[in-house]
């Protein structure tokens, strides 16, 4: 859009030059002609600028709205599987991760082995590689790997021995492949090294038709071997990520012992309540700066206050459950202005009376509760297909691409009259100035006669 106000203000400025001596009357009537026919495209771009600054503020209303989203998703975290956590007495053995199902327990684990891959490496006497980009271990272009019994075909077309790992790894093989240099820099040779995903005793070889073994087993994989509660006999797993109960999965670090205590805490629910006040309070100050005699861009506009009443919904959202009745009951309330304060203080005494109340209150986003009735709000508000404020914001840019067409046709129009004046001008201005010397001709002229007539006499 700023070329069309450049354009204008070129057009507006260009200096009509003649050579009578109303050539600076003719420019002024050119000036006032297009000055005037420049009003309409002034009032554009002065629309543009209110469009784009109620972008801008629009845009902060996404941002502050989505923020508040945000916090809703993360109250809705700590209220399910985010008020568990999982210590470890010993986290240099193990670590722990809760997840959907858990419940709170004491488990006991003893990791007798962590496992390990199985290696191979193609076998000595293939051809040397110093040079893995262009040398490969043999000539054959396409070969067959074999993993615990199952082949995959592999088509090296790169001929060297870079692809025929890229082409390994790019296989549905449970196996990674890579080149090593096991010659040093000074004699170079290049091997191919292929591992086993799995921590078992994978078995793992490579053919090229001819040669059916060109890799060497170098150290056979072995499983991650455990004991839960004090069991007798040993589990295995060819992952060293094991899930030990419902929700609960452990990542196995060393061989040891250690405990594993899942309980279930309201710390992560007065962490995210108190992140929700922060969010609620930023929508609530930018949403005031639209109101009032000081308004912004948005002053008076019908988004600000649906966007306002959506917001006193969300703070009156949740049905009783038990003992709680209200957010005020988890320790939120309102001042005058709108803004929340949080008391952790009130949701300690809250749960420590009925967890299960509290919890019920909240609900989740997509079982009720306060938490679902937010969470509907706010899609109603930030979603990017039907929210309200990418609409609102999609109509704004509707209207520039609208506002942009009409001020390059008020240009044109602005130009073309221009020229026209221009040229009309300058057709006036040359038949002024031919006046003006056919004047000036024969005023010398009759002045002359003049003095001649005297002086006969």
């Amino acid at each position: 859009m700023a070329s069309s106000t450049s354009s204008a203000s070129s057009a507006s400025s260009t200096t009509f030059t003649g050579s009578s001596s109303y050539s600076a009357d003719l420019q002024n009537a050119i000036t006032r002609a297009v000055g005037f026919a420049s009003l309409p495209l002034q009032l554009l771009q002065n629309q543009q600028n209110d469009i784009t600054n109620q972008q801008t503020a629009l845009q902060s209303l996404s941002s502050t709205f989505q923020s508040l989203q945000n916090s809703v998703d993360a109250l809705n975290n700590s209220v399910g599987t985010g008020s568990y956590t999982a210590n470890l007495s010993s986290s240099s053995v193990a670590s722990a991760f809760t997840s959907s199902g858990v419940t709170a327990g004491t488990y006991s684990l003893n990791v007798t082995s962590i496992g390990s891959h199985t290696n191979t490496m193609s076998a000595n006497g293939l051809t040397t590689v110093s040079d893995p980009s262009s040398g490969n271990i043999d000539s054959a272009n396409n070969y067959t790997l074999t993993v615990d019994g199952q082949s995959f075909q592999i088509n090296n077309s790169s001929g060297n021995l870079n692809g025929l790992a890229s082409a390994i790894n790019a296989s549905s093989a449970n196996v990674q492949a890579t080149v090593v240099n096991v010659g040093g820099s000074s004699s170079p040779d290049y091997r191919l090294s292929v591992q086993g995903r799995n921590y078992a005793p994978t078995s793992i070889q490579l053919s090229d038709g001819r040669v059916s073994s060109l890799l060497n087993t170098l150290s056979t994989g072995s499983n991650v071997t455990y004991q839960v509660n004090g069991q007798t006999s040993t589990a295995t797993s060819n992952s060293r990520s094991i899930t030990l109960a419902p929700g609960l999965t452990i990542n196995v670090l060393q061989t040891g012992s250690t405990d594993i205590n899942v309980s279930q805490s309201t710390s992560g629910i007065s962490d995210a309540l108190t992140s929700f006040t922060s969010a609620y309070n930023a929508v609530v100050d930018d949403l005031g700066k639209s109101r009032g005699q000081s308004g912004g861009a948005l002053s008076g506009e019908s988004i600000v206050y649906t966007l306002s009443d959506s917001l006193r919904s969300i703070a009156n959202s949740g049905t009783q459950s038990g003992s709680v009745y209200s957010l005020a009951d988890l320790g939120l309330t309102f001042d005058q202005n709108g803004h929340l304060s949080f008391d952790p203080s009130v949701l300690s005494q809250a749960t420590s009376q009925s967890l299960t109340d509290v919890q019920n209150f909240l609900g989740t986003e997509s079982s009720g509760g306060f938490l679902k009735a937010a969470n509907d709000i706010l899609t109603g508000i930030t979603n990017t297909t039907t929210g309200s404020l990418p609409q609102a914001t999609q109509s704004l840019t509707n209207e520039l691409t609208s506002i942009g067409s009409k001020m390059s046709a008020q240009q044109d129009r602005i130009t073309l009259l221009q020229q026209t004046l221009t040229a009309q001008m300058s057709k006036a201005d040359a038949t002024i100035s031919s006046l003006q010397q056919q004047v000036s001709y024969y005023t010398t002229l009759f002045t002359t006669m003049r003095q001649n007539n005297s002086n006969n006499g």
